[in-house]
């Protein structure tokens, strides 16, 4: 595919993670597929280089203005990494030939790890899918595309179109308030390890027993989470701040969109000290309230009208940005690291050709948490639930599997933790 100059202003939601990343908070994520044989790096980089000129959103670099940050097209040449032995972690573009995202390759694993300024997981997967299945073709095997890879299909201009501004009705804008929330508390890791602790289920037998509350796997997941939470927090009745599980919710679904960049938002189940010894059953039903609420047409655009008219104000677009970025930094410090326990994103099943599955054992889909970030995603019969931390204390993983057994539902667990790391970490 030919290449062509462009540019395009970081989306809504993107804006604030420049300012914000470090090596302490990254805001990386990270998708990766496992096949049957051990990756060619040579094969797998001619691949993402054959992908990446049909994907614009992701063929960037960011360049600073007077006034904004924004993307300009990055033509260099893409180089796979072998992967490191921490996960998720910063990296900062000018090592990166400018890139936003790393591709990395182990024994059999593909992985795209991503800077959440870039896009979202849902955006993510169609550029790894579509990196995966130009690897495969390019080792020999031929596999009906179906209409599902995003790389053998024309460029729609919509999809790096900013779908925060398309939908945003300066009529329903809501004023975003939040309160505190209440944290873990703990020692951390050092030199940046995350403690990655990983749950394989029975995707039959999870919607099962989400099922049998009358809730959704992710509604289901999100009230396990929470009840462990509040039982492992034995103090949890004594505090003052609410416990507040994020969780995005892709919002293409709702306003039928196909854009690449960033078009998520959070919703959120909150539960305040007072109903620290509520049954899981009164949980769920909570949950299931929260959601119905705020997943509701109205309230969505609402919500992302008051996101985009914070972008929108007069003050804020005057200031050089220099002075945005530490208004950036300060606003987050005061709000968005205060204001939730944890997140939990579910990518929910992982679609792609039935051509293809032959060549595919595992997709793994892994947030980055500087407190404790949970992520999901199912492919297959195959569900995998992960918990990313750089807590030391390990008792709400215990807690969580608890939870499940309660619930008669059979793991697998793994850990990328090791005794003997107690005296370097």
């Amino acid at each position: 595919m030919k290449k062509r100059r462009y540019w395009f202003k970081i989306d809504n939601a993107g804006k604030v993670f420049p300012a914000i990343s470090n090596q302490e908070r990254s805001n990386v994520f990270r998708l990766s597929m496992s096949l049957h044989d051990d990756i060619d790096s040579q094969f797998l980089e001619q691949a993402v280089n054959l992908v990446l000129p049909r994907f614009e959103v992701f063929a960037i670099k960011i360049k600073t203005g007077l006034f904004w940050q924004y993307f300009d097209s990055n033509q260099k040449h893409f180089k796979v990494e072998q992967e490191p032995a921490v996960i998720t972690q910063y990296f900062h573009p000018r090592k990166n030939q400018h890139y936003l995202f790393k591709v990395y390759y182990f024994n059999n694993r593909i992985t795209l790890e991503t800077f959440h300024a870039l896009t979202d997981g849902s955006g993510a997967y169609q550029f790894l899918l579509s990196i995966v299945y130009e690897y495969l073709t390019l080792l020999g095997h031929q596999i009906d595309p179906e209409d599902m890879i995003l790389g053998r299909k024309p460029l729609q201009p919509k999809e790096s179109e900013d779908a925060f501004i398309s939908n945003y009705d300066p009529k329903l804008v809501k004023k975003m308030r939040e309160e505190h929330a209440f944290h873990l508390k703990n020692e951390t890791y050092k030199h940046q390890f995350s403690h990655l602790f990983s749950l394989k289920m029975s995707v039959t037998e999870v919607k099962k027993v989400a099922k049998s509350y009358g809730a959704t796997i992710t509604q289901y997941l999100a009230s396990v989470i929470v009840y462990a939470l509040m039982r492992e927090s034995l103090n949890f009745n004594t505090q003052k701040k609410p416990l507040k599980l994020f969780i995005p919710i892709n919002l293409r679904p709702y306003f039928h969109e196909v854009t690449l960049r960033n078009f998520s938002m959070y919703l959120k189940t909150v539960f305040y000290p007072n109903q620290a010894s509520i049954s899981f059953e009164e949980i769920i039903d909570i949950t299931k309230t929260q959601f119905q609420v705020q997943l509701t047409k109205e309230s969505l655009v609402s919500r992302l009208s008051g996101y985009v008219s914070l972008e929108k104000a007069l003050i804020l677009r005057m200031m050089p940005f220099f002075i945005k970025n530490i208004a950036f930094k300060i606003g987050y410090d005061m709000l968005g690291a205060k204001i939730n326990t944890a997140s939990f994103s579910n990518l929910s099943q992982a679609k792609l050709p039935e051509s293809m599955k032959p060549y595919i054992s595992d997709i793994n889909f892994i947030i980055g948490g500087f407190g404790l970030g949970i992520s999901s995603i199912s492919y297959e019969d195959t569900l995998q639930l992960n918990l990313a931390t750089r807590l030391k204390d390990h008792s709400i993983m215990r807690k969580i599997v608890d939870a499940f057994h309660q619930h008669h539902l059979t793991m697998h667990v793994f850990s990328n933790y090791e005794e003997d790391y107690d005296a370097i970490l």
